[in-house]
């Protein structure tokens, strides 16, 4: 009867421990579990940072990305409004450059036109001076085969050039200059051709002179 009596005591011992233990047991594992959520959430949390501070890192490559692209962007402006500057200089050089030869070519133009009215000018001045004809009277000082000497009556001294075109005449009959001697008295006409005195006719008014009919 007392066997019987002490089983259940120590069956309830048992239970009693048992229950102990497996309410221990329950409290570890409930332990261990938050401990290794709480890890869990710490390591989350770990690559939560690492792929923030990646995020950051992106995003400072991205602002300097970006930074980059304004530079390059600024010095593509800045270049191409040189190049339009280079550009409207050339345009401007040319132009100027043309409007220089424009002008030139007008000032030679112009040049050579006035010269070439002067030049015209002064051959017509030219030629209506040497083609006028010009009379004198005098008295030969000096006579050879090609010029004669002759003391104008306002005591100028004109050179006359004789040539097989010049007419002599003594009082109305045809001569040579030959027979032209210094003191006689002369009407001429010539022309000045360059510088010179051209005598077209000369007519001996004087006696001085030769008489091819008389003997020497």
């Amino acid at each position: 009867m007392r066997k019987m009596m002490v089983l259940p005591a120590v069956a309830l011992a048992f239970g009693c421990a048992m229950g102990g233990q497996e309410k221990k047991s329950e409290t570890m594992t409930a332990q261990d579990q938050a401990h290794a959520q709480l890890q869990q959430a710490a390591d989350a949390q770990k690559r939560a940072s690492a792929e923030q501070a990646a995020a950051e890192k992106d995003q400072q490559s991205v602002v300097q990305a970006q930074k980059n692209l304004a530079d390059a962007q600024a010095r593509l402006s800045g270049q191409r409004m040189k190049a339009k500057q280079a550009q409207d200089d050339a345009r401007q050089m040319s132009e100027k450059a043309q409007a220089e030869v424009q002008q030139q070519q007008q000032q030679a133009s112009q040049l050579q036109e006035q010269t070439s009215q002067k030049n015209s000018e002064l051959n017509k001045s030219r030629t209506q001076e040497w083609t006028a004809q010009k009379d004198l009277e005098g008295r030969v000082m000096q006579a050879s085969g090609e010029e004669i000497q002759v003391r104008t009556s306002d005591q100028q001294l004109v050179k006359l050039d004789v040539t097989d075109s010049t007419a002599i005449n003594f009082n109305g009959r045809s001569g040579k200059v030959s027979e032209i001697q210094p003191g006689s008295d002369i009407r001429a006409s010539y022309q000045l051709i360059d510088g010179k005195a051209k005598a077209l006719t000369i007519e001996v008014t004087g006696a001085q002179q030769s008489d091819p009919a008389t003997p020497k």
